[in-house]
């Protein structure tokens, strides 16, 4: 008997390292760079070549939303200096280890390691961010690690709980928002399924495991002046009606349907299974993604197509899986169930394969450009591994640089200028032309411009929300002029503040009072005060300042 069930011990370890191969070949095959993974890139490399974690030199400010991420790829960095291909790298071994997560402690036979398998390999977004450079594959790593500590036990010790609490601190500081799907079962754990901890004593280790994240939490606020990112406030603090950002939301959803539907089966499957079970456990962990969706709603979605339902995609499926294993069987409870769930994800993965022709063409698809995108397919031809391999074989150049044209940047260094402010500085351009001071209008990486209202326009993209900039700014930048370039009393002097916190000595006095008072909000009536000059749709009224740096190749929208 012993030899019988070491063979097929063995036999389905065969499996899963084949899974496992078959797994990395494809994601690798596919693997390519986003131009949003540079914006963090540069605050890599700054920070490893000694100019600050920062994302222009000698500015205090953050163009990225995963520190921690930005932190682990500054280490590869460190190490491999090539930031092409050690970034992948990194991806590679997250997206890889979390995998080998799944399918070695929740796939139990082998249709389990095929199905589970098929189901990631065939979901076109879950595969474009095992790599892209984002954090997402960061993000798969811990929340594979998360569940695992979650779904091993009925109830929790001591050490189990600080484990929980700081893979939730971990998460948190690589994307703050995507702790929302893993605070219920943390939540749960802590207040009623304590093994002999005391409340109190849950309280203190709560605390403790949540150490590393308020540790930086405290830095950012010291260091840049703010608690979230700089992007945040870029993209969430437009003035935009409410209404608007849950439309586009609700597109995202559309288009994950359309696009990518294996995506929301699994998490609804997931979701059924887990109420079909009634037990709180499993209810408490599918609770996480039902709220963090309603939130992707409320936020209005993404550019990205996909990208931000592949970590519910992929917690969804490790809790199926153990729903499956433990609570269902064969042919007895949760048979037809699990049946009606193949069908359904077969049929998602056949209309993927088919029906792009189709889906490209609704105003919600996934061409480039439009607002929701396959960015994979628009960025593979230059950014992708296989092409910039064959490029650097064949040519001894990454084609990743070619990605964009550098004509607002050559203007730049024809006019002998230190740096600017462009209509657009892709996060490519921005990383190959680190030596000049470059933002734009849609101010990610420029905590001036971020804080002020966006420009409404009919058809807007959601993280692509544009500002006009005061009047007298851009020149400021362009010329190293004086903050007297800045017509508008109210937006100079808030310009004054933010250059205070960003740029002066960080122990300086005036700086760290600035720092306590705009986050306590004592500065708005400076931006209250400027949106006096603008009309309804965030555009300057013209008065006798006119729009005197309104520069073409430098100003307005794509």
């Amino acid at each position: 008997m012993n030899k019988i069930s070491d063979y097929f011990s063995e036999e389905l370890n065969r499996y899963k390292f084949s899974a496992l191969l078959v797994f990395c070949f494809v994601i690798t095959l596919l693997a390519w760079q986003s131009d949003d993974s540079y914006h963090a890139y540069i605050m890599a490399k700054n920070l490893v070549e000694g100019n600050g974690f920062v994302y222009n030199i000698g500015q205090r400010a953050t163009a990225s939303t995963c520190p921690l991420y930005t932190l682990v790829v500054a280490a590869g960095y460190f190490v491999i200096r090539d930031m092409f291909f050690v970034s992948l790298l990194i991806n590679i071994m997250f997206s890889a280890s979390a995998f080998k997560i799944l399918i070695w402690d929740y796939c139990k036979t082998k249709k389990q390691i095929i199905f589970s398998t098929l189901i990631l390999i065939g979901s076109v977004s879950f595969v474009s961010y095992t790599t892209s450079g984002l954090e997402n594959s960061m993000l798969f790593f811990l929340g594979a690690c998360f569940m695992k500590l979650y779904l091993s036990h009925e109830y929790y010790d001591g050490r189990e709980m600080l484990l929980l609490a700081l893979t939730v601190s971990l998460i948190a500081m690589t994307r703050m928002d995507t702790v929302l799907i893993f605070v219920p079962m943390a939540l749960y754990v802590y207040l009623f399924r304590r093994d002999g901890v005391s409340f109190v004593k849950a309280v203190g280790l709560g605390v403790l495991g949540l150490l590393p994240f308020v540790l930086w939490e405290l830095f950012s606020t010291f260091y840049y002046g703010f608690p979230f990112p700089n992007t945040a406030y870029a993209k969430l603090g437009t003035d935009f009606p409410l209404s608007d950002y849950i439309i586009r939301g609700i597109k995202y959803y559309l288009n994950a349907a359309v696009c990518d539907p294996i995506l929301l089966v699994v998490i609804l499957f997931a979701f059924l299974a887990a109420v079909s079970v009634k037990k709180p456990q499993y209810i408490i962990c599918m609770s996480g993604p039902v709220i963090y969706g309603l939130y992707l709603i409320y936020i209005g979605g993404d550019f990205m197509m996909g990208r931000h339902f592949t970590l519910m995609f992929f917690i969804s499926l490790i809790c199926y899986m153990d729903i499956k294993n433990r609570e269902f069987s064969e042919l007895g409870k949760g048979a037809s169930f699990h049946r009606y769930f193949v069908g359904f994800a077969s049929a998602a993965l056949i209309f993927t394969c088919t029906s792009h022709v189709i889906s490209d063409q609704f105003l919600f698809g996934g061409a480039i450009g439009s607002p929701v995108s396959d960015e994979r397919a628009g960025y593979f031809t230059t950014a992708s591994l296989f092409n910039n391999v064959y490029s650097l074989v064949t040519t001894g150049e990454l084609c990743i640089q070619n990605t964009w044209n550098d004509e607002g940047v050559e203007e730049l260094r024809d006019n002998n200028m230190t740096g600017g402010i462009l209509t657009s500085v892709p996060g490519i351009t921005k990383y190959y032309n680190n030596d000049l001071y470059l933002n734009d209008l849609y101010a990610l990486g420029d905590p001036y411009l971020a804080h002020l209202p966006a420009v409404k326009e009919s058809g807007w993209r959601i993280g692509h929300m544009w500002r006009e900039a005061p009047v007298g700014y851009m020149n400021l930048v362009r010329y190293n002029w004086g903050t007297g370039a800045i017509k508008n009393d109210d937006a100079r002097m808030y310009y004054e503040i933010i250059d205070r916190i960003t740029r002066a000595p960080l122990f300086d006095k005036e700086r760290i009072k600035a720092v306590i008072d705009i986050n306590l909000g004592r500065y708005d009536y400076l931006v209250e005060g400027y949106k006096s000059s603008l009309d309804e749709n965030g555009r300057i009224i013209e008065d006798e300042n006119g729009t005197d740096d309104s520069i073409a190749g430098f100003y307005g929208p794509w």
